[in-house]
């Protein structure tokens, strides 16, 4: 039953993905061409400004989901209570006080950033609904957890395609009858995250009648408890935003708001393909944390390797092709740019979306940390990263012609570092296992890699793509040719006879239907 709801946890938030993926793909040239590079540079930030408020809340929340779930599955009910009374209450106060922070700063937005005259009416609104859209998140975010809890994120995944869907038409709405805004995808961002709040508050009433809101069930000890854990998760959220979260943000501090423009639209693929590999990786957190509450080691071991497999044979083949047919891409899909645009947006995804190659095979394993416990050394380390990334990327802008290929670069070189030398070694430690643990399935990952890239580029030298229809018909015959051969070079023999075995069952049950 576990890995039949495993299976329907993926197809849907597959499909999730796929509608949220294609909202951007027919977006991002609109509203790049509709408001310009520079204006489309500040959606991204504003985003990012979110993030940074983000490690804040981080500290309460981060692992309130693996607590109440540990203490539903030993039936400590009572104490699941307390925990997510104590975290509702603590994000109502948090969110009264980052209420009235973010609109200190939205008044004083034009001394904190580099904003032309003619957009800081604009950037300020966007900034405003933004925070606003936040706050909404805070005040809802543990009505979330009720979909981790009971393993069921095919409602959570069904339930962001209707978000996805209220966002997209409401932002095609919005800029086809009014003059173009770039708040007009924060408006339609809050709205869906309203609907999502609402439909979230649903889910657990029904799928968690255990649990009840009462404010006598507020403790402040259960506060410490979660923010003792939780604080790290937010220390582990700055170190992450100082490799990755400042791009944006030193770009127009420090270059300019085109070049903030330019790697904002470099960065929509790789943050989709960010998006699916979290995504796929949090299909597997909440059955590791069943496992882990009941104490079945071994088993969440083996499941982590299976895990592991399954998202190098997932995510290798449209990574690849996206590196090596990255710039024919581009040029179809930005009509508007020049060809010097093309391959500055090329080069800068190329080098953003690196790492979350590597980072595809070891996703799951940064739930090892969470669901023991156990995150303090990674987050020193990350952090110590990220400070080194910074200044590395502050000495390169102020001493080299780099520019942006130095904010995009550095942090890359630094995360596939952290992955190949520390994140095996730290997810085996947490369990008190052998260090190689979980070497194998990831080298067989970067060697799909390299046998793939070589594949799909000796097709790239032989053939020029002109249109939609190449492209797409390119991308056809290298999806199935890569995934077939990453079957055989991923998956061993007793993987490959589990699937066998796993398909020869579902036909026979077709066949008996």
């Amino acid at each position: 039953m576990r890995k039949k709801q495993l299976g329907i946890n993926l197809i849907a938030s597959l499909f999730a993905f796929s509608v949220n993926i294609c909202i951007s793909f027919l977006l991002t040239p609109y509203i790049v061409g509709k408001l310009g590079n520079e204006a489309y540079g500040f959606i991204g930030l504003a985003n990012n400004f979110v993030g940074y408020a983000s490690i804040m809340t981080a500290a309460l929340n981060a692992m309130a989901a693996r607590f109440i779930t540990i203490e539903l599955h030993k039936d400590n009910n009572e104490e699941a209570n307390i925990y997510f009374n104590s975290v509702l209450i603590g994000n109502i106060i948090m969110s009264v006080v980052l209420a009235i922070v973010s609109l200190i700063v939205v008044l004083n937005l034009k001394y904190i950033l580099n904003v032309s005259d003619n957009l800081i009416i604009d950037v300020q609104l966007t900034f405003l609904i933004v925070f606003l859209n936040f706050v909404i998140t805070i005040l809802v975010s543990i009505f979330s957890i009720s979909t981790f809890v009971t393993n069921r994120l095919d409602l959570q995944s069904i339930r962001n395609i209707g978000s996805n869907i209220i966002r997209v038409i409401l932002t095609l709405l919005l800029f086809a009858f009014l003059p173009a805004k770039i708040y007009f995808i924060s408006i339609a961002a809050l709205v869906s995250t309203i609907f999502i709040g609402i439909t979230n508050a649903s889910l657990t009433k029904k799928l968690l009648p255990e649990i009840r809101l009462s404010i006598k069930c507020f403790k402040l000890k259960a506060v410490k408890i979660l923010l003792s854990a939780g604080v790290w998760n937010s220390m582990g959220s700055l170190s992450d935003m100082l490799l990755t979260g400042l791009d944006l943000l030193i770009a127009n501090l420090f270059i300019n708001g085109q070049a903030m423009g330019i790697l904002s639209i470099a960065k929509t693929v790789p943050l989709a393909i960010q998006g699916l590999v979290v995504l796929v990786a949090g299909i597997f957190t909440p059955s590791f944390t069943i496992l882990y509450a009941k104490n079945k080691i071994m088993q969440l071991v083996s499941e982590t390797k299976i895990a592991m497999k399954f998202q190098a044979l997932i995510m290798t083949v449209p990574i690849v092709g996206f590196i090596v047919f990255g710039k024919s891409f581009y040029t179809i899909w930005l009509l508007g740019k020049t060809q010097h645009e093309i391959a500055q947006i090329s080069i800068l995804s190329f080098l953003t979306v690196l790492p979350w190659l590597l980072n595809s095979y070891v996703e799951c394993l940064y739930s090892h940390n969470m669901i023991t416990n156990k995150i303090k050394t990674s987050v020193v380390v990350t952090m110590i990263l990220g400070i080194v990334s910074t200044v590395i990327v502050l000495i390169l802008i102020k001493l080299t012609n780099l520019g942006i290929y130095a904010i995009a670069g550095v942090s890359s070189i630094i995360i596939v570092l952290r992955i190949l030398i520390f994140v095996p070694i730290y997810a085996a430690h947490v369990l008190s296992l052998n260090w190689k643990t979980y070497y194998p399935p990831l080298l067989k990952g970067i060697l799909a890699f390299f046998v793939t890239y070589i594949f799909f580029y000796s097709i790239s030298i032989n053939i020029k793509i002109n249109n939609w229809t190449e492209l797409g018909l390119v991308a056809i015959i290298c999806g199935v040719l890569g995934y077939i051969l990453n079957f055989f070079i991923v998956l061993n023999k007793s993987d490959i006879k589990r699937v066998c075995r796993m398909v020869l069952k579902q036909t026979n049950k077709k066949k008996i239907q």
